[in-house]
């Protein structure tokens, strides 16, 4: 994830090449007007209207280009943060989908939300900070320096005592920071739960104890961010303490050489300016390189989370299904249960041919259907693809052969049209094959704006069996060679559920494979096999 911030570096560059040139060109106006007061101190009026001019120009460019500062930092600050959040999300699209469906998937929430707001804060602003921070730091020292030389090493002696204590104290702030990042996970999966099981909750007056738990955990996050903001303070204390003491041995130092007569009345008013410039600018650095130090972590666990274990390599390439899918001998059970979910499946299913399988509760359709869809591999046996094992079959050549109808349905906000097509190019004729097929044409047909109706929530403005009618719409339209269906007909009227099927088991060029409860007499001869699956399959 570091390494994609390189992309970023030419806007961090443009950012801080405006932040020099503005931190120089406001340092060439303190020390005009340091010559000016010593200028006026000695009564030279000839030179004071030389410089005034040129002071009254400097001062003037500030304005366009501190606002060009702004821009450009926050243009930086966009940058990075648009690129690492689609580089993440990219990396999540990439997991296996066996392992994410086994994973809680609430910490890819946690790092979409409060990992990447910690890391806005901590890493992509920290790095601004510190380098704004230091280019003014040296502009300081550079205001110091043409009064007295000897400033340089002592300036350098602050900077190297303060990064020493950042350094020490970001060990215990990477491990807090963690913890905390930690907890959050299981926040936001219990939020998730919580609000999942919202009738649940209220049919069954479970209001309090929800109430108290969500205290409880909020708790103990705020408790955890506290303790963080406690050290950061312990720590800005020291190296203000330290910073403070060297800043006022440096004014003692000036004001020696005051006394003695070695620097002028403007060059002291030059050095307290130096001074400032390079307090502030320390006290933000002191306070960023910390956090800074402890995105290291939180960008590890982050990437963590993207890893696949299985790193099985897949060489086969399947262009088109032409023949048969085989189970050999096929057993199942999942990898943290010694339970054995199916054993010895032998099953053989041709191409275009029309399939039903049924069974009771537990009995292993669910999970002969994730097989078939390459989520998970058998524990035993083999499922071959015209010849091909599976497992050695590329999966994003054999997600493209196959379209799904399911029971949960998920629909994007936008049009309906939209929402059929996924955002691929098809004829108005093929549309309308589709939604006729799919018993939309009426539906579609008394909307205002028909098929640029727009969907918004996952489909909260529209009727269940609508939207399980637009899902069956996108896989007719999306002429996959192999169908699956998992209790696509849950949501829709009988009379509806029955034309649908008709519609799908009258179609000839594609296999379908319908994992079911809901079984109508005259369309169950259609099938070519009904396949009863019970640990196993006969």
């Amino acid at each position: 994830m570091v390494k994609k911030l390189v992309q970023v570096l030419p806007y961090f560059i443009l950012a801080m090449g405006f932040t020099i040139i503005t931190a120089i060109l406001d340092g060439q106006v303190s020390r005009k007007m340091m010559l000016i007061l010593d200028y006026a101190l000695k009564g030279d009026v000839n030179t004071l209207k030389a410089l005034t001019p040129v002071l009254l120009l400097n001062a003037s460019a500030l304005l366009p280009f501190g606002i060009t500062v702004a821009l450009t930092n926050n243009l930086y600050k966009k940058k990075a943060n648009v690129l690492l959040k689609k580089y993440y999300v990219t990396k999540v699209f990439h997991k296996d989908i066996a392992e994410f469906q086994k994973e809680n998937n609430a910490k890819y929430l946690s790092s979409m939300t409060n990992d990447f707001n910690t890391l806005e804060n901590n890493l992509i602003a920290g790095i601004y900070t510190v380098g704004n921070g230091t280019v003014s730091f040296l502009v300081g020292i550079w205001l110091i320096s043409t009064v007295n030389r000897s400033m340089i090493l002592l300036s350098l002696v602050i900077i190297a005592i303060n990064l020493l204590i950042s350094v020490t104290t970001a060990r215990p702030l990477k491990k807090a920071y963690k913890e905390r990042s930690d907890m959050f996970d299981g926040y936001t999966s219990y939020i998730k739960e919580v609000l999942s099981a919202f009738h649940i909750v209220k049919n069954y007056n479970l209001q309090d104890k929800v109430t108290d738990d969500y205290y409880k955990k909020s708790n103990e996050i705020q408790y955890k961010g506290f303790l963080i903001e406690r050290m950061i303070s312990f720590i800005n204390s020291t190296e203000n303490f330290v910073m403070n003491g060297s800043l006022y041995g440096v004014i003692c130092f000036i004001g020696y050489f005051a006394v003695k007569g070695d620097i002028t009345p403007g060059g002291v008013l030059l050095v307290v300016e130096g001074l400032g410039r390079m307090a502030w600018p320390l006290f933000e650095i002191s306070e960023s390189l910390p956090k800074l130090f402890t995105s290291g972590n939180l960008i590890k666990k982050m990437e963590d989370t993207l890893k696949n274990s299985n790193t099985h390599e897949e060489t086969v390439e399947l262009t088109e299904f032409k023949d048969t899918i085989e189970f050999q001998n096929v057993g199942f059970h999942y990898e943290d249960d010694d339970r054995v979910i199916l054993s010895d499946i032998n099953l053989e299913f041709k191409k275009n041919g029309k399939y039903l399988i049924v069974g009771p509760s537990g009995g292993g359709k669910s999970t002969l259907l994730k097989l078939f869809r390459k989520y998970f591999y058998p524990t035993w046996g083999d499922i071959l693809i015209d010849g091909y094992n599976m497992k050695e079959i590329k999966k994003e050549q054999y997600f493209s052969l196959v379209a799904n109808i399911e029971q949960q349905v998920f629909i994007f906000e936008d049009t309906i049209k939209n929402n059929i097509t996924l955002y691929k190019d098809y004829s108005e004729e093929e549309i309308n094959t589709a939604i006729t097929a799919s018993g939309l044409d009426g539906f579609i047909q008394n909307l205002p704006d028909g098929l640029n109706t727009v969907i918004y929530d996952n489909g909260r403005n529209i009727s269940g069996g609508e939207r399980s009618r637009i899902v069956i719409a996108r896989a007719l339209l999306n002429k996959a060679s192999i169908l699956f269906m998992d209790e696509a007909f849950a949501s829709l009227d009988m009379e509806r559920a029955r034309e649908i099927e008709n519609t799908i088991l009258n179609l000839k060029d594609i296999t379908v494979i319908n994992v079911s409860h809901v079984i109508f007499k005259d369309t169950k001869p259609k099938y070519d096999r009904v396949i009863t699956v019970k640990k196993t399959a006969y």
